[in-house]
């Protein structure tokens, strides 16, 4: 059988054979793939049917993989490329030096007592060393929670006290875009006794240093992420280690048709799962050179990105449709004065990409010479699902087709998959299908996604659960209920739409929306921003007292043909919406308010 990765997804016939025979015989197609693991005892299988176990038997460890081997082949090779803040903030990290900063890490948190399957809680920016302490839990056992920079001390402090963390690494402040952003005041508030390691000047810390390396099996788990969820709490999502890593690896491998001496330059954040499966662990897995970025793609200048490329001589580009489309309203010319020659791979992710951003990616980026991987996947896949493939005859704005052994169909307009994959997340059912919340349709043999069908706002590719939203509004005093959905914007791909019913209270509109403001930023963070307010009497519900979300998203969005008005017990409750609607407060700079 087939399974050259250079040609598996560029060529249309040797894709449709590959994928085929993946289906057919996954435990075939997915041990040709285990072999680029370094295994201390490989795996009985790489995937049981009968019992749907990936890699029994297995033992290995994924610090080691993408760290080690490295080191001892390569040591003076760039592993990580930090740019910061200002232009002439850069460090540059080989494998050797990552992997002394790592063995530190763990000595540290070995001395402060964490032991395997332990909860390690990681608030950094995008920094070496946050990748480091990733690295470093993964090399003692421990289970790393990345908690996002931007995120409040209360949401901070939830995710911690639900996975049971232990300790907390971090920093006290980092700049973004010329202002200093300061984490200290935020795990100050912390009302718990979690120990907290300030990792800011690691070279002071005094600790016995142990290169012993914590082997894991296919059950160990390598971290834990919280995602949206249809609750007012954010959901709890846990990957495995060992198939996890095998899943990253092997998509990253054949999507993007790696090489040896590519660098790479992926712009997302490790409080999310691309930081996670491809800019820490995919990346490094192959010994590739990984540049993370820790600024403003517009400060000071609106070409950082490729001033970056040009300097780092970056092969493989991957970023998110809200960046393109913030960069797609500047001056070609940032773009044109850089050198970009030695780009041969786009990629796009966190939400889906407009044809417009596509196109401007396509023909001022890459220079019409690029393929651009519009990949489609979530935190609880674990890596990419559906991309395009590596043709420059691609369907702008489609994202493609599902990766080998995934197979894949659209029920009543929901994509869903239909059997297992390495990747999945511990926390889903193993006997139910798998329900993405993702809308979808065919374009002839490829898959377009339209965009959540489900309860979840999706900001500039970070996912947001409306009922967070309401959770944080509804805490005010004045309000008495409120309904949160989401509308496109131009440039952030979605926000979020806020109807509002009030108590009855003296406080005028705009004092009202200010702690409408604070509220969202202080529990979820700065990313929450809704920038439309409708205030209205009422809203439409089931007879069950139900809110009738889906009319309320209707309404929002100007659509003329609502659809279920049956089910609504007061419909004079949807006239109020749409009149309120018509009416709604802008706030586009709620986030300084």
């Amino acid at each position: 059988m087939l399974f050259d990765h250079e040609s598996a997804w560029a060529d249309e016939q040797i894709y449709n054979k590959i994928y085929e025979n993946s289906i057919k015989f996954p435990n075939e197609f997915w041990t040709h793939h285990i072999k680029d693991i370094s295994w201390q005892k490989e795996p009985d299988s790489a995937f049981d049917e009968i019992s749907e176990k990936w890699l029994s038997g297995g033992i290995s460890n994924v610090c080691y993989n993408c760290v080690d081997r490295h080191a001892l082949k390569n040591p003076n090779k760039p592993a990580i490329i930090w740019y910061g803040d200002e232009e002439n903030d850069r460090r540059e990290i080989s494998f050797s030096k990552l992997l002394d900063i790592v063995t530190k890490i763990a000595s540290i948190l070995k001395s402060r007592g964490i032991k395997k399957g332990d909860v390690v809680g990681i608030y950094m920016p995008m920094v070496p060393e946050a990748i480091a302490a990733m690295l470093a839990c993964a090399r003692i056992g421990a289970i790393h929670l990345v908690i996002f920079a931007g995120f409040s001390a209360e949401a901070l402090a939830y995710r911690l006290s639900s996975a049971n963390a232990k300790v907390l690494l971090t920093i006290n402040a980092f700049k973004r875009g010329g202002k200093e952003v300061n984490l200290s005041k935020n795990f100050d508030l912390l009302k718990s006794d979690i120990k907290i390691i300030n990792l800011e000047n690691l070279e002071n810390y005094k600790v016995e240093l142990t290169n012993e390396i914590n082997w894991q099996n296919s059950e160990d788990d390598l971290f834990i992420l919280y995602t949206s969820g249809s609750s007012g709490n954010p959901k709890k999502i846990v990957h495995s280690a060992l198939p996890y890593m095998l899943y990253v690896t092997t998509t990253f491998k054949i999507i993007f048709g790696i090489k040896e001496d590519d660098v790479y330059f992926c712009t997302s954040d490790i409080g999310w799962i691309t930081g996670h499966s491809y800019i820490t662990y995919a990346p490094l897995f192959y010994g590739l050179t990984t540049v993370i970025f820790s600024g403003s793609p517009t400060y000071p200048t609106a070409d950082r990105y490729w001033k970056i490329i040009e300097q780092e001589k970056v092969s493989i580009f991957y970023t998110a449709p809200t960046a393109i489309r913030s960069l797609q309203m500047f001056n070609k010319k940032f773009v044109k004065d850089h050198d970009l020659s030695l780009l041969r791979i786009l990629g796009s992710v966190g939400e889906p990409i407009n044809k417009s951003a596509w196109k401007w990616y396509f023909e001022t980026v890459g220079n019409k010479k690029c393929p651009i991987m519009d990949t489609w996947w979530q935190t609880e896949t674990g890596g990419i699902v559906i991309a395009p493939l590596r043709s420059l005859h691609q369907k702008p704005a489609v994202a493609g087709r599902p990766f080998f052994g995934i197979k894949t169909n659209i029920i009543y307009s929901e994509l869903i998959i239909e059997n297992k994959w390495p990747g999945i997340c511990k926390t889903s059912k193993s006997h139910e299908v798998f329900k993405t919340g993702d809308g979808a349709i065919y374009d002839g043999n490829d898959i377009k996604i339209s965009g959540r069908m489900d309860d979840v706002i999706n900001i500039s590719g970070h996912r947001l659960g409306t009922a967070e939203f309401e959770c944080a509004i509804n805490k005010i005093n004045e309000v008495k209920e409120s309904a949160v959905v989401a509308v496109p914007d131009e440039i952030k791909g979605q926000t979020a739409f806020a109807f509002v019913v009030l108590n009855d209270n003296k406080n005028s509109i705009p004092d009202i929306i200010k702690k409408i403001i604070k509220s969202t930023r202080n529990i979820i963070g700065p990313i929450a921003k809704a920038d439309f307010v409708a205030f209205v009497p009422d809203l439409p519900k089931t007879r069950s007292g139900k809110i009738v979300r889906h009319l309320l998203r209707d309404v929002a969005n100007n659509r003329k043909n609502l659809s279920e008005i049956h089910s609504v017990a007061n419909p004079k409750a949807i006239e109020f919406a749409k009149i309120a609607a018509s009416q709604a407060i802008f706030c586009p700079d709620m986030c300084r308010l």
